[in-house]
């Protein structure tokens, strides 16, 4: 497996572990259920683990979430280091699969619940990876979560062996994990990719005859139930909601630094950390937000549409299939081949400025040209003729779009 990473000084990648882990830490929380009160270090109320994904959001597992009453949960977290515990209520807003209720002894999978806080509280959020876990296929990774050890509740973090999958080719796959205990509560807790310094999985549950356990993928969150009727709007999809918010959070982190906190591409750029094996994490981040910024795809079926219309790209549908701006971009990581991977990516983000929209908010031609402005500066890396050939799909496809209502966008090209 290709990682994409450059090497670097084992003394500043020891150091850049550190501050991935820091960064894990800070975004890992317990879930508690709603009587705990002001008894925030109560282990009676504790039912698991989660991690904040987004502004107000936390990841956790359905069987910890659903411990609460009426869908109500306290989540207990650490502003920054040092600074003490805090409590803040929230309310499941998902819980997957949906429908689903207590089964004995275990939850169905994907197992995974979105909790959305009741007020914004400060806090760190996880870099959530763009690729399906399933691609991780060997070496190891990180975890954290919180556990009861000696009667008190402590964080825990540690590493496991990827040692395969559950479920094949299918849909809900998993990630089985070993050679390590996971005690009872970590459950919820992320699971991070140690090479790339993101996340890319739930912790779901402990082996019951082994060392180790399972880990849900990011990507069973494409499984959230999409809307019925008409897109009017973002929040009108939880799916696109939440994940544009994260996009927009690491952009907006990395244009306004904290000087005495790492971002997490701070730290993806310590690591050596290439996506795609041609942006780097800052690139990364920057072209992410820019697409947050745009209406979500028309639809499933319209994403795969343009996925298969890029030139030198043909790969099978990841699964479950793909409904962001985001999903799409992971797509690319692993099927581009180096000489065309530039070009392939800002290809796919002159399709996504310029494709069929659900709805149109007043800031999207706002948006569109600040997504071209950003892949017009990465496209002088490239030779005459491919910057040329992006400028050319930008206004063949702004001619053949259809007209929406709205204000007129600015210049077609530089």
């Amino acid at each position: 497996m290709t990682h994409g990473r450059a090497p670097g000084a084992p003394g500043a990648r020891d150091a850049a572990r550190r501050a991935l882990r820091g960064l894990v830490m800070a975004a890992t929380v317990r879930i508690h259920r709603p009587d705990a009160g002001y008894a925030l270090d109560e282990p009676g109320t504790f039912l698991g683990s989660g991690y904040f994904i987004a502004p107000s959001w936390v990841l956790t597992c359905a069987h910890v979430a659903c411990g609460g009453e009426g869908g109500e949960v306290v989540v207990v977290y650490e502003p920054a280091p040092g600074r003490g515990m805090s409590a803040v209520s929230g309310q499941v807003a998902a819980a997957l699969p949906e429908g689903a209720g207590r089964l004995p002894g275990n939850w169905p999978a994907p197992d995974l619940a979105l909790v959305r806080l009741s007020e914004p509280v400060d806090h760190e959020c996880v870099y959530l990876s763009e690729r399906p876990a399933a691609y991780f296929g060997e070496g190891t990774v990180l975890y954290a979560g919180w556990t009861v050890v000696d009667g008190r509740l402590r964080m825990l973090d540690g590493t496991l062996t990827v040692q395969g999958t559950i479920g094949g080719w299918n849909a809900d796959v998993q990630m089985r994990l070993g050679d390590n205990d996971l005690p009872d509560g970590v459950s919820g807790g992320p699971v991070i990719d140690p090479e790339r310094g993101e996340v890319i999985g739930v912790l779901k549950s402990r082996s019951d005859h082994a060392r180790g356990g399972t880990s849900t993928g990011l990507e069973q969150l494409r499984t959230l139930p999409v809307p019925a009727g008409e897109l009017k709007s973002e929040p009108d999809d939880l799916y696109q909601a939440v994940v544009h918010a994260h996009d927009r959070y690491h952009r907006d982190r990395q244009r306004h630094p904290d000087a005495r906190r790492h971002t997490w591409a701070d730290v993806q750029g310590q690591l050596g950390a290439r996506p795609g094996q041609t942006l780097s994490p800052d690139e990364r981040v920057q072209l992410l937000g820019r697409l947050a910024d745009l209406p979500p795809p028309a639809s499933t079926r319209s994403l795969l549409d343009l996925l298969d219309s890029l030139q030198d790209f043909e790969a099978p549908a990841p699964l479950p299939a793909p409904r962001g701006w985001r999903d799409g971009l992971g797509a690319l990581y692993e099927y581009a081949r180096d000489d065309g991977a530039l070009y392939l990516v800002l290809d796919y983000a002159v399709h996504a400025m310029t494709a069929d929209r659900p709805f149109l908010a007043p800031s999207t031609p706002a948006a569109e040209e600040a997504l071209w402005a950003g892949v017009w500066q990465a496209a002088q890396r490239l030779g005459p003729g491919r910057r040329s050939a992006l400028v050319e799909r930008r206004m063949a496809r702004m001619t053949a779009r259809r007209p929406a209502p709205g204000p007129a966008a600015g210049p077609s090209a530089p």
